[in-house]
């Protein structure tokens, strides 16, 4: 049997657990560092939008005053998971807001 070490895309961290299955079989983990940001993730995504070096392009190209659908022929995914993904950026945490 051959273990292949599974390592936490965000903070690297090998203290990682399988944590069930998505409806199309695909194995999901579960990073159990307190200090990570990202919790659950997967080795391979089959939607290109999904991908978190995607995602991270999506934002490099609207910095660069890039359009939506320039971005999205680019990256050969939807403008509509380009929009959304600029909406994720731009939404104000409801821990940020002080509470009277």
């Amino acid at each position: 049997m051959i273990l292949i070490p599974v390592k936490c895309p965000a903070c690297d961290s090998t203290d990682v657990v399988r944590y069930g299955k998505q409806t199309n079989g695909e194995q999901r983990y579960r990073c159990n560092n307190a200090t990570c940001g990202r919790k659950i993730f997967l080795l391979h995504y089959e939607q290109k939008g999904r991908r978190p070096e995607v995602k991270k392009k999506i934002l490099d190209l609207a910095v660069n005053g890039r359009g939506i659908r320039d971005t999205a022929r680019v990256l050969d995914i939807s403008p509509v998971t380009v929009i959304k993904e600029l909406k994720k950026q731009h939404r104000p945490s409801s821990r940020s807001i002080p509470r009277l």
